[in-house]
């Protein structure tokens, strides 16, 4: 390309060497040229302000005044300014942007042809912009609240509806108070064909009783009105109904049904990433980030989606989980969610449920298999297999989830004593977590309790029943606990140290010349270990005795 421009130049400057008179005609013309870009130039800087003001003398969507505090124009049709203040007819400032430009064809500049088609390209630097939405996603411009000022986790979760739709009103009442509420934008089905790039934005969205609050708007938008919008929108933090780390949407609305009085219909890719699951009302204290991955589709009233959910990690009360992921399908503000998996403490979950993002209200039921208890209740001596049923359940209320399901258990043990298996219900409400039917079964006994229960942290227990196979029955109060309690105790510890003293008999046996006499210590010591086990086995069964004892 270099040499083509450098072969053009040496054929201009050999021409015009050639004849004195073509290069008086061409150094003419570029000369007329200059005069007549810098004329442009001149008079479109000049005609800007006349060129806003037409605009906006003509223009019938916004409602209101719209001003500007500098404006500068270059003969391209490029309109710069710097803050512009759109106010509605009572005085309210409806947007505010720093600075910004727009593109017009410069021939309805220099026709006078000021109309929406005439405007080619939008952008918006560093502005608040505030959206309402009604029933049918019919868009119109607004004042934003006092929550685009505050921290994103303050920001309300559901708009205050204006006061005339508060009152005791009919249904056809309250519709025709809507349709009566002054819109600041009217689309009123004018042709327009532009560009919209949002740049550092703030957006504040009111839809249904839905609020949110995002940061950090670059947004690109591509609208031809006759036939489709194309979107590409990416936000950064957000606050209210929900609060989450980011947000991305990519597709386009159909809008070419719009002259025949169809609703627009979607085909966008929704992604919403690290949404806390307490913004949601899934309980006060999980604040594990969530992220959903959906295809939108259906009307711009109506979407439906279908996708992903996921969770790294996910810690409620008791229970820990891994590799959350499942299906999520989206309908009219319900929220399903299907064939969701998870790993917990080395067993695995399957669940599903519904969430209403309106009333957030929910029920999800879990069946999980394989649980490992030593590492749910960190604690190496209890080793037992545990399978649980579980449903949570939520009104809508933050502090109202109710958890309540069933477990049950393969052949374990606990420390040296074989436990064949443990069945139970539990429930789970505002920290006060009960158990009851427990059951606890041995190769010989039956151990069983209706009354366990953990609030705040305090363990409290009613009575152990204890049935042999035999028909012997045996009743342990809460006193006798803490004696029993320091028995088993010390029946574990007695079993550790027979465990080291086995170990270091079999090292010792490596070296025979002293091997004989550590030997003979290690077994009396052993044997005496397991002397006292069984010392304090016979001491249990006599406090027992002195208990209670029914035939």
């Amino acid at each position: 390309m270099i040499q083509k421009l450098r072969s053009i130049v040496r054929w201009i400057i050999r021409k015009v060497q050639q004849n004195k008179r073509g290069f008086k005609v061409v150094l003419g013309i570029v000369s007329v040229a200059i005069v007549v870009i810098v004329a442009l130039a001149m008079l479109a800087s000049r005609g800007a302000g006349l060129i806003f003001n037409e605009v906006m003398a003509r223009q019938t969507m916004l409602n209101g005044t719209v001003t500007v505090e500098s404006i500068h124009a270059t003969p391209w049709g490029r309109v710069s300014f710097t803050e512009l203040n759109w106010t509605n007819a009572q005085g309210e400032t409806i947007l505010e942007v720093p600075s910004g430009s727009f593109r017009v064809n410069p021939w309805d500049v220099i026709t006078k042809n000021f109309k929406a088609s005439a405007l080619r390209e939008l952008t918006l630097e560093d502005a608040i912009i505030v959206v309402d939405m009604d029933d049918n996603m019919r868009l119109d411009f607004t004042k934003p609240s006092p929550d685009v000022k505050k921290p994103l986790n303050e920001v309300s979760q559901q708009p205050v509806p204006p006061k005339a739709l508060t009152e005791r009103k009919t249904t056809e009442q309250r519709e025709a108070d809507i349709e009566k509420r002054v819109r600041n934008f009217n689309w009123n089905g004018q042709h327009m064909d532009l560009k919209i790039y949002l740049e550092n934005c703030q957006l504040e969205v009111f839809q249904k009783n839905r609020h949110y609050v995002m940061t950090d708007i670059n947004t690109e938008i591509d609208l031809d009105s006759d036939k489709e919008l194309k979107l590409d929108f990416s936000a950064g933090k957000f606050g209210g109904t929900a609060i989450g780390e980011g947000m991305k949407i990519k597709g386009t609305i159909d809008l070419r049904g719009v002259k025949h009085q169809e609703l627009p219909t979607l085909n966008m890719q929704v992604h919403i990433l690290g949404v806390d699951p307490s913004s949601l009302g899934l309980g006060d204290n999980i604040h594990d980030p969530m992220t959903l991955h959906v295809d939108a589709t259906g009307t711009l009233a109506h979407p439906v989606a279908d996708g992903r959910v996921s969770m790294p990690e996910l810690h409620i009360p008791a229970l820990t989980f891994t590799q959350v992921i499942g299906d999520v399908h989206y309908d009219a503000g319900d929220l399903e969610f299907k064939s969701v998996s998870a790993n917990v403490y080395n067993g695995t979950l399957e669940a599903h449920g519904q969430y209403n993002i309106d009333t957030r209200a929910y029920t999800f039921y879990g069946e999980a298999s394989g649980l490992d208890s030593s590492i749910a209740l960190k604690e190496d001596d209890f080793v037992v297999p545990v399978n649980v049923t579980m449903t949570f359940e939520s009104k809508g209320a933050r502090r109202d989830l109710r958890v309540w399901g069933e477990f049950n258990s393969d052949e374990g043990r606990y420390i040296l004593i074989p436990i064949k298996s443990i069945t139970g219900k539990f429930s789970n409400y505002q920290r006060h977590l009960a158990f009851e039917d427990v059951k606890i079964h041995l190769k010989y006994t039956t151990i069983s309790t209706d009354a366990l229960r953990i609030d705040d942290g305090e363990l409290t227990m009613g009575a152990l029943n204890i049935t042999s196979n035999g028909g012997s029955n045996f009743i342990f109060h809460e006193s006798d606990f803490d004696t029993i309690g320091d028995e088993f105790d010390n029946i574990s510890n007695q079993g550790k140290a027979a465990q080291e003293n086995s170990k270091r008999m079999s090292n010792d046996m490596k070296g025979l010349s002293e091997g004989i006499k550590r030997n003979k210590d290690d077994l009396d010591a052993t044997k005496s270990g397991i002397d006292d086990v069984k010392d304090r086995f016979d001491a249990i069964s006599e406090r027992i005795g002195n208990i209670k004892f029914n035939k």
